[in-house]
Order: C-alpha cells, then structure tokens, then sequence
C-alpha cells in the first residue's frame, strides 16, 4: 500500500518576512547600480556632445573664415547655421543633464530606503550629499553653456563682417542692413538663452533636494 506524502509545512512566518526583505533588499542594490550606469552615461554623452558640437562649429568657422572671396551665401551659413547649431548641441546637452539629474535624484532617495533597510543611517550617501550641494558642478555647466553659445557669437560676427563685404550697397543702407541683421540675431540669441535657463533652472527644481519627491516629478 503506498502513502501519499504530504507537502512540507510552510516555513515560519519570521522567516518568510526575512527572505521577501532580502529579495527587496537585493533588488533595491540591483537598481542602484543600474542607475549608477544611467547617470554615468548621461555624464559622458554631456562630454561628448559639447565636444563634438564645438569641433564642429570651429571646423565650419575655420573653413568661413578662410574663404578668400566670401559669399552672400557663406555669410548666411555663419550667420544662421553657426549659431543653430550651437542651439541645437545646447538642447541635446540640456536633456542628458535631465536625465543625469533624475537618475541622482531617484539615487538619492533610493539611499534613503537601502540605508533604512539596513539600519544605518549613513551606509550609503554620496548621492544624498551631492544633492545637497547643488553649487558642486554650476561653474562647469555655465562653461559649457558660454562656450558653445560663443561659438555661435563668433558665428554671428563672421557672418556680419561677410555680409559687409559681399552685398554691394551704399554705405547709408549698409549700416541700416546690418544694424537689422544684429537686432534680430540678438533678439534670438536672448529668446533662446531666457528659454533655456528658465528650462535648465526647472531641471534643478525639480531634483532638488527640497524638490518634489520623484514619484510626482
């Protein structure tokens, strides 16, 4: 005659709650290190695109500069796509910092809950200090932020000293040509730069310390 066996007992329930919080505790390290990567990332392609987008403007500027017979067209090329591209490096610069921003913030608090799961107040917190520090990388990041935009600048008065010399008209009209040029080439200029601080100082509100938590960012 054969018995059915039964299936073991459950284990106690102490020990259950101890392996759920070492599996959660496990995943929460898994995360962090993930988003240690992400920000990472996010750090080296911000290096990378100011580099690119700067060798690209001075190739293009070298090359403007060193026309021997500049052209209307030349000028319109240093004019307006010298300075779009520092625009469009700027805004492909400005959303790897939002992610770099959102993988420290969600790092930060990720800090919080490990350092709670283990007892200790500061087990982990580097994220949590930088994010306290929000002054520890703004002198960098203006620097990108002038020295592709001064690129463009350069671009603009390249443009302007072309134009001067390839349009042909009487010095009266010329000066009212290029006095235009300079207003709307500044008044796009300002636009931009208002826009996008008002974009980069969002950004920084945002995951902040004292922002809001990044389940409602």
């Amino acid at each position: 005659m054969r018995f059915l066996r039964r299936d073991p007992p459950p284990p106690p329930l102490e020990i259950q709650e101890l392996g759920r919080g070492t599996q959660a505790f496990q995943a929460m390290l898994v995360e962090y290190n993930w988003l240690r990567q992400e920000s990472l990332n996010a750090i080296s392609n911000r290096v990378t695109i100011a580099n690119f987008m700067f060798g690209a403007m001075a190739l293009i500027l070298a090359a403007l500069i060193g026309q021997p017979t500049p052209t209307t067209g030349t000028a319109l090329i240093s004019l307006i796509g010298v300075p779009q591209i520092a625009k469009v490096g700027l805004m492909i610069w400005l959303g790897e910092y939002n992610r770099s921003q959102r993988a420290g913030k969600w790092l930060a608090e990720l800090e919080l809950r490990i350092n709670a799961a283990v007892g200790h107040k500061n087990a982990m917190s580097w994220e949590s200090t930088l994010l306290s520090n929000s002054l520890h990388m703004s002198y960098p990041y203006s620097s990108v932020l002038l020295l592709l935009l001064g690129a463009g600048w350069a671009g603009i008065f390249v443009g302007i000293m072309q134009l001067r010399t390839t349009t042909g008209l009487p010095a009266d009209q010329l000066v009212w040509l290029l006095g235009g040029v300079l207003l709307v080439a500044s008044a796009m200029e300002l636009w931009f730069l208002l826009s996008f601080r008002k974009k980069w100082l969002q950004i920084k509100r945002n995951y902040s310390k004292s922002g809001p938590s990044m389940w409602t960012v």
